[in-house]
C-alpha cells in the first residue's frame, strides 16, 4: 500500500478526506511500525481539547483507516500500522538521500545527483511550507552534487529554502556557490546582501558563520566558475542523464562489479528495457575515474560498417595508432597500406579504461569478431561493455540479462515521468499496477504511457491499451528511430530474424501465457526447438522455470502480423488440440493422489486452456468444449471461483442463444445431428455445472443442466461411469432446500460401493445435520487420497466438534489440506474459524492474524471478543461491517440482541429477507430462522424460539460459521424441550417449512414496525 504524505495526503492515490482522519494516519505512518498511544493520537487530532469519550472517537477513527485498507493492530495502550505492508514516499524519499550522501562521499557526484532527482520528484512542484527538514536536505543533496560534477544548475528550490521566514541561511550559503560557480558573482554578492538585511531587519542579527564564510570566499575569488567533468569518449547524449535513473540499483552494482572481474560484459534484454541507459548511467560514473570510449552502433547498417566505426570512435577519443593516420587503412613506412584489422590491433594494444559497444543485435557476428580482436590485445585493465537483444556468443563473456522493473519500481517509473510533466498522479495503486502490467514494466512503454497521463485519465489509457501502437507510438518526441514507438521497437528485433523464426514468433503470439515447447509445436506444426533458442537468444522470448514467455507487447505486434496472413486459423487450432490432450490428461488425475499435481497443472495451463476453450465456442466444436472445460471447472470449483464457472456455465448451456440452443449437441443429444461429446467427461461437466449454478447461478441454469443429463443418461447412460452415475443423481438434493430431499440423496451416495462417494455422502449428512459423519467422510477421502474433500470435511469436522483441542486440530488440517490444493479463500476460513477459537482462549497472536485477515468471518469474531471483553461499542463496529455482507447479516443481528440494540437487529434480519427470498439457499434460510429465534428469546417469546430454533435446525444451517458462540439466552430458554421441537419439526415437509419460517419471521419483524408508527 503507497502512502502519499509529501504532498496532499493519499492512500494508494486516494486523496484523504477530513483533517482528523490525515491526522492521525500521519501520526501511525510517521511512527514507522512502532506503537502509538491512544493519548498521542488523540493529541495529534483534537491537540489540547480532546472529547469526553476519548477511546471511543479514537477507535472511530482508526476504524474509519482500516477502512482504507491500511493495516491497523491494536495493542496495549495504543495502535501500530506495521512498516513492512506500507510504502511510504519520505521513507523512499530519505533512502535516496542517504545513498547520493554515501555516493557523494564517495567521489561519486554524477549518481549523487541522480539520486537526489529520484528523491526531488516525490515532491509537489511547490512543496507546502517549504516542505521541511527532508526537502532542504534533497535539495542540498542537489545542489551539492551540481558543484561536483560542474552542473546542470537548479536554483529554484535553493530561493525557496531562502525566502523562508526566517531565511535558510546554510541554503543561501549554497546558493551563493552555485551562483559564482556560474560565474554569476553580482548575483551572489547581492544575494548576501539581501539576506543581511532581512536579518538586520527582523531579528537585529547579522548572517551566520557558514553564509559569512561563503561570502568571504566569494570576495577573494575561492569560488571560481565550475569546471565540467572530463567526458572523455562519451558522446554529447551520454554525458547528462535527460531523467533519473529509477529501479536499476542492483543491476548497476551487477555489471559494476562483473566488469571488475570480466574483459567482456553484455547488458542483454528485449527493446526498451533501458539497456542504453543503463551503460549510460555506467560509464558516467566509470568517466570520473578511467578514461571511457563508447562506439554507437544503432546508425550502422551492415556488418562490413562495424569495424570501420569502432576504428572512427576510438580514432576520434584522442589514439592515433602508433603514428597511423586518422583513417580507417594507414600507410606505414616504404609505403605499405595496412588493413582495418591491423590498425585494430595497433589501436588496441594503447587503449585503457573501459569500451562501451552499444546497440549491437543487428551486426551480432560482426560485432562479435571485433570484440573478439579488441579483447586478445589490449591491456589486461580494459574491459568492454556491450548492449544489445541478444549476446555474442564469446568465450569468457559475462551475460547480465536486465530483467523487467519490479511492479515497485515500474510504478516509481511511471509516476516520476507523469510529476516531472507538470501533473500529481491521482489513481490508485491497483490501477497503476494494472497499466505497468500492460506494458509489460518496460521502461520504453512506462515513458510513453507516462507522456498521455499528463493529459488522459488513467482508465481512459488502460482503456486504449487494446492498440498500445496507435495509442503510444507518437507520445513523445526526440526518442530514436528504433524507440519511435513500440511498434518501431519490436520491429528492429523482427527484422534480425530469419523466415523461419518470424513465422515462429507470429504463431506463438495466439498462446496468452507461459507455455512448454510441446505447446509451441501444436501451434507451429513442426520442430521448434531450434527456433524457441533463437527467439530467446534476441530477447522476444524470455526463458522463465522451464517455460517460455513472450511480453505482451511483443505478442501484439506478432498478432498484428499474423492477421495480415494467413495463419492463424491453423495456429488456433493447433492451440485447441493441444488443450484437449492437456485437459483430458489433467481431469483423470482430480480426483486421487495425484490431485494436487493435476490442480497445479491445471492452474498452470488456466490462460491457455480458456483461449482454447473461447476458439472451441467459437468454432461450435462441442466435443472439445467439453473437453477442455471440464478441468476448468473442476479447478474452479475447488479453488472457489463460482463466478467463472457460472458465466461460462451460461455459454456453453446457450442460456442466452435459444437458437444455440436447438443444434446443440450437448442439451439435445442425437436428436442435434452433430459430433457428439465424451459421454463420462460430460456427465461429470453437468455435475459440476451443477453444483456451481446453486452458489452464483441463476434458476434457469440448473433447468438446463438436469435437461442435459436427462438426455444423456436416456441416449449413452452405459457410457457414464458409476461415480459420475451416483453424483449426477446426488444433483437434487444439492440444489433443493428441501432437507428431505438432501438427506435422502446423502444416503443413496452412502451406500455406493466407491468410498470417494461414499465421502461424498457423508459430508453431504455431516452439513445438514451437523453431527459425526464429518469424520467418516474424511476417513473415506483419506482412502481415495483426496485433500480437497479432506479439507471439506475437516472444516466440517471443526464445525461439529465445538470449542476445544479437537475442533482445533481438525481446523488445522482443513487449512492444510485447502492450501496444498490451493482453495486459498477456504484455507482462510479454516484459519480465521482457528483463529476465532484460539484469540476468544487468549491468544493475543491469533487476535492479530484475525485483524489482519479483515474478512467478514474475522469481523465476526473479533466482535465476539469484543462482547467477551465488555467492549460494546467495539461489538456493535464489527457488528457494522457484517452488514455488508449478506451471509453474515444474521450474525450482526444477534451480536446487537447480545447488546440489547433490538431496533439495530431488526434492521439487519429485515434487511437480510430479500436475500432469503431469492436465493433458494438452505443454509441461508436456516440462519435467518435461527436469528429469528434470537429475537424471539430475546423478547421473550419461547413458543416462537423454540419453532423457529427448530425449523432452522431442520432445513439445516451452519451454525458455527454464521453465528456468533458464547450467549445462552437462547439455550436456556429451549430447556429440555429441544427433543420434542425437533420432533414436531421432522413431521412437517420442506414446503411447509419455508412458508412457517416466511409467516413467523414476518410476524416478528413486523413488530418493530407497528412500534414506530
Amino acid at each position: 500500500m503507497r502512502i502519499t504524505t509529501l504532498g496532499p495526503l493519499a492512500v494508494d492515490g486516494r486523496p484523504v478526506r477530513g483533517e482528523r482522519l490525515a491526522a492521525v494516519i500521519r501520526e501511525l505512518v510517521d511512527a514507522r511500525g512502532r506503537a502509538v498511544s491512544v493519548g498521542a493520537l488523540a493529541g495529534a487530532v483534537w491537540q489540547d481539547t480532546p472529547p469526553d469519550d476519548t477511546l471511543g472517537a479514537v477507535q472511530a477513527l482508526i476504524g474509519r483507516v482500516r477502512r482504507l485498507g491500511i493495516r491497523v493492530l491494536a495493542v496495549p495502550g495504543g495502535y501500530r500500522a506495521p512498516a513492512d505492508g506500507l510504502e511510504v514516499d519520505a521513507v523512499r524519499a530519505r533512502e535516496l538521500v542517504d545513498r547520493g550522501r554515501t555516493a557523494l562521499a564517495s567521489g561519486d557526484g554524477v549518481l549523487a545527483r541522480d539520486r537526489a532527482e529520484q528523491a526531488r520528484a516525490y515532491f509537489p512542484e511547490v512543496p507546502a511550507a517549504a516542505g521541511g527538514r527532508l526537502f532542504g536536505d534533497v535539495v542540498t543533496l542537489r545542489a551539492e552534487a551540481a558543484l561536483a560534477c560542474g552542473g546542470p544548475f537548479e536554483e529554484a528550490d535553493l530561493r525557496r529554502l531562502v525566502a523562508g521566514v526566517p531565511p535558510d541561511e546554510p541554503a543561501a550559503a549554497l546558493l551563493v556557490r552555485v551562483l559564482a560557480a556560474q560565474g554569476r558573482d553580482a548575483e551572489a554578492l547581492e544575494l548576501v546582501e539581501q539576506v543581511r538585511g532581512e536579518l538586520a531587519d527582523r531579528y537585529g542579527a547579522g548572517p551566520s558563520p557558514v553564509l559569512a564564510e561563503a561570502h568571504l570566499a566569494l570576495l577573494r575569488g575561492q569560488l571560481a566558475a565550475a569546471r565540467p567533468q572530463r567526458t572523455g569518449g562519451l558522446p554529447a547524449s551520454w554525458r547528462r542523464a535527460v531523467t533519473p535513473l529509477v529501479g536499476r540499483d542492483e543491476d548497476l552494482a551487477e555489471v559494476s562489479r562483473a566488469l571488475l572481474e570480466a574483459p567482456l560484459v553484455s547488458v542483454v534484454a528485449t527493446g526498451g528495457a533501458g539497456k542504453t541507459r543503463l551503460a549510460a548511467e555506467i560509464a558516467r560514473s566509470a568517466d570520473a575515474s578511467r578514461r571511457v570510449r563508447v562506439v554507437e552502433l544503432a546508425g550502422v547498417r551492415s556488418s562490413a560498417e562495424v569495424l570501420p566505426a569502432v576504428l572512427t570512435a576510438l580514432a576520434g577519443a584522442g589514439l592515433g595508432g602508433a603514428g597511423l593516420g586518422d583513417g580507417v587503412v594507414g600507410v606505414r613506412g616504404g609505403g605499405r597500406v595496412v588493413s582495418a584489422e591491423e590498425r585494430l590491433r595497433v589501436v588496441g594494444a594503447e587503449l585503457d579504461g573501459l569500451i562501451v559497444l552499444d546497440n549491437c543485435e543487428h551486426v551480432l557476428d560482426a560485432a562479435a569478431t571485433v570484440v573478439a580482436e579488441l579483447l586478445a590485445v589490449v591491456p589486461p585493465d580494459v574491459s568492454v561493455l556491450v548492449t544489445s537483444r541478444a549476446p555474442l556468443g564469446l568465450v569468457g563473456e559475462v551475460v547480465h540479462r536486465l530483467p523487467a522493473l519490479t511492479d515497485e519500481e515500474a510504478v516509481d517509473l511511471l509516476g516520476a515521468r507523469v510529476r516531472a510533466g507538470g501533473v500529481t498522479p491521482a489513481w490508485g495503486r491497483d490501477r497503476a499496477i494494472a497499466l505497468c502490467h500492460r506494458l509489460d514494466n518496460l521502461p520504453l512503454g512506462l515513458e510513453l504511457a507516462a507522456a498521455r497521463l499528463r493529459h488522459m485519465p488513467i482508465d481512459d489509457v488502460l482503456a486504449g491499451l487494446g492498440d498500445r501502437f496507435g495509442l503510444l507510438d507518437d507520445a513523445l518526441r526526440g526518442l530514436p528511430e528504433r524507440h519511435a514507438g513500440l511498434w518501431a521497437m519490436v520491429d528492429w528485433s523482427r527484422d534480425l530474424l530469419g523466415p523461419a523464426e518470424q513465422t515462429l514468433l507470429e504463431r506463438l503470439s495466439v498462446i496468452p501465457a507461459p507455455f512448454t515447447a510441446d505447446l509451441a509445436a501444436a501451434v507451429a506444426g513442426g520442430d521448434v526447438r531450434r527456433g524457441l533458442a533463437v527467439l530467446v537468444e534476441h530477447s522476444l522470448l524470455l526463458l522463465e522455470d522451464d517455460r517460455y514467455r513472450m511480453l505482451e507487447t511483443v505478442r501484439e505486434y506478432a498478432g498484428a502480423r499474423l492477421d495480415a496472413g494467413p495463419g492463424r486459423e491453423a495456429a488456433m487450432d493447433g492451440l485447441v488440440e493441444w488443450a484437449r490432450r492437456r485437459a483430458v490428461t489433467l481431469a483423470a488425475g482430480f480426483i486421487g493422489p495425484g490431485q494436487v499435481e493435476a490442480l497445479r497443472g491445471c492452474a498452470e495451463d488456466q490462460d491457455i486452456l480458456v483461449a482454447a476453450l473461447h476458439r472451441a465456442h467459437e468454432r461450435d466444436d462441442e466435443p472439445a468444449a467439453v473437453d477442455v472445460a471440464v478441468a476448468l471447472f473442476a479447478l474452479w470449483t475447488v479453488r472457489g471461483q463460482h463466478p467463472e464457472a457460472s458465466s461460462w456455465a451460461r455459454v456453453l448451456l446457450r442460456v442466452d442463444d435459444p437458437a444455440g440452443r436447438l443444434r446443440s449437441a450437448i442439451l439435445r443429444g442425437r436428436a442435434s445431428g452433430r459430433p457428439l461429446p465424451d459421454a463420462d467427461r460430460l456427465a461429470w461437466l453437468c455435475v459440476l455445472m451443477g453444483v456451481n449454478a446453486g452458489s452464483t447461478g441463476p434458476l434457469r441454469l440448473t433447468v438446463l443442466v438436469r435437461r442435459a443429463l436427462r438426455i444423456l443418461f436416456a441416449e449413452r447412460g452405459g457410457e457414464v461411469s458409476p461415480r459420475h452415475v451416483a453424483l449426477a443423481g446426488a444433483l437434487p438434493g444439492l440444489e433443493q432446500a428441501d432437507p428431505d430431499t438432501s438427506l435422502a440423496d446423502a444416503a443413496a451416495l452412502v451406500a455406493h460401493s466407491d468410498p470417494y462417494v461414499q465421502g461424498m455422502g457423508y459430508f453431504m449428512r455431516a452439513v445438514l445435520l451437523e453431527n459425526g459423519d464429518a469424520e467418516l467422510a474424511y476417513r473415506r477421502f483419506e482412502a481415495v487420497g483426496d485433500h480437497w474433500g479432506m479439507g471439506m470435511a475437516a472444516h466440517a469436522a471443526g464445525h461439529a466438534s465445538g470449542a476445544g483441542p479437537r475442533t482445533d486440530e481438525w481446523l488445522r488440517r482443513s487449512e492444510r489440506h485447502m492450501q496444498l490444493v490451493g482453495a486459498a479463500q477456504d484455507a482462510r476460513a479454516a484459519r480465521v474459524l482457528l483463529d476465532t477459537q484460539l484469540a476468544l482462549a487468549g491468544d493475543a497472536e491469533a487476535e492479530e492474524r484475525l485483524l489482519e485477515a479483515g474478512s467478514a468471518q474475522a469481523h465476526l469474531g473479533l466482535a465476539q471478543l469484543a462482547f467477551q471483553r465488555g467492549d460494546h461499542d467495539g461489538a456493535l463496529a464489527h457488528a457494522d461491517v457484517l452488514l455488508e455482507d449478506a451471509e453474515f447479516r444474521v450474525a450482526a443481528a444477534v451480536i446487537c440482541l447480545w447488546i440489547a440494540e433490538e431496533s439495530r437487529a431488526v434492521d439487519a434480519l429485515r434487511l437480510s429477507r430479500a436475500e432469503v427470498v431469492s436465493a433458494h439457499d438452505r443454509e441461508l434460510l436456516g440462519a435467518w430462522a435461527m436469528g429469528g429465534a434470537e429475537l424471539a428469546a430475546f423478547r421473550g417469546d419461547a413458543a416462537t424460539a423454540g419453532e423457529l430454533w427448530a425449523m432452522g435446525t431442520r432445513v439445516g444451517t451452519n451454525v458455527s460459521r454464521f453465528f456468533p458462540q458464547g450467549h445462552e439466552r437462547l439455550t436456556a430458554m429451549l430447556g429440555d424441550r429441544r427433543e420434542a421441537l425437533l420432533a414436531e419439526a421432522a413431521a412437517l415437509t420442506g414446503t411447509v417449512v419455508h412458508s412457517r419460517i416466511n409467516a413467523r419471521m414476518d410476524e416478528l419483524l413486523s413488530v418493530l414496525e407497528r412500534r414506530h408508527v
